[in-house]
């Protein structure tokens, strides 16, 4: 091969392999996103409906705009009390008070068929009290709390709740605690979330309970909506029920995130701060 020609196949060849090397890579997957000390939530890729959030941050505040990226969803209502302690969630109740720890809803996407499931722990030594309400649950229509009656058809809501039917402010108690359902709904027949009766086995602090909650709208004015209950993989409750008597207001809209004593006597309170801890909130849109 003569000088002239060889420079030139070297040239081609040269060429070409650039060619192929840019070829390697979709030119569109070029971005570096750094991780810095933030773990990104557990998204299920199997199911658009479905996320797992788990908690996986570094010990320390638990801020509102960090629950919004592990949650992919808007938070309404103050978000206050939250820390980050060995890739669990923790909220504190603060001494002598009703109603404050963390009070939020959590943005989903609206459906008609929602189940979620989470872990919960009550800190070593936690003062029991008379009660208060504790972990994930959902909001439906309007939504109800704070003993407003759900009679208008315009909404309910199914939180679950810690109860001890003797202990106070001034009774300590180690025993006799228990989760109940607690239901707001348009038949409901006091001002009051309704238990319908239901307890779970006794409470011990400082002991993992896994809680599911799966609630199903109603049609209509018909008695085809649901809600049900387990802890730690037994029946707690299920109930067939009308949550609303306007479709206009059927729709599940948000998870509810409410961890607080109360009650509204002094007696629901507690002298000392407790401390609940949160892990594997597991969330699945079933029906639009």
């Amino acid at each position: 091969m003569k000088k002239n020609d060889r420079n030139r196949f070297y040239t081609i060849m040269l060429v070409l392999s650039v060619v192929f090397a840019g070829c390697g890579k979709d030119s569109g997957d070029n971005s570096f996103v750094p991780d810095h000390d933030i773990k990104k939530p557990s998204d299920n890729a199997d199911n658009p409906d479905s996320r797992t959030v788990d908690f996986n941050r570094l010990d320390g505040a638990y801020t509102k705009e960090h629950a919004i990226m592990d949650f992919g969803a808007d938070i309404v209502m103050t978000w206050r009390n939250m820390d980050i302690i060995s890739n669990q969630a923790r909220v504190r109740l603060p001494a002598n008070t009703l109603s404050q720890g963390n009070i939020v809803n959590i943005d989903i996407p609206d459906g008609t068929e929602y189940e979620l499931s989470f872990k919960v722990r009550f800190g070593a030594g936690f003062d029991w009290s008379r009660g208060g309400k504790v972990g994930f649950g959902f909001h439906i229509g309007n939504g109800y709390t704070g003993c407003n009656k759900a009679d208008n058809g315009l909404g309910g809501t199914a939180r679950l709740m810690w109860y001890n039917a003797v202990g106070t402010k001034t009774n300590r108690v180690t025993t006799g605690t228990y989760f109940r359902p607690y239901v707001y709904y348009r038949d409901m027949p006091e001002n009051c979330g309704n238990s319908f009766g239901r307890q779970s086995k006794q409470l011990a602090a400082d002991t993992w309970y896994t809680v599911k909650i799966k609630v199903k709208s109603n049609t209509g004015s018909n008695t085809d909506g649901l809600v049900s209950y387990e802890v730690d993989g037994e029946n707690l409750l299920t109930q067939t029920l009308r949550w609303t008597t306007n479709d206009n207001y059927a729709k599940i809209k948000y998870i509810t995130f409410h961890s607080f004593r109360g009650g509204s006597q002094e007696y629901w309170q507690s002298t000392t701060d407790g401390y609940i801890y949160y892990d594997d909130l597991v969330y699945t849109r079933i029906a639009n």
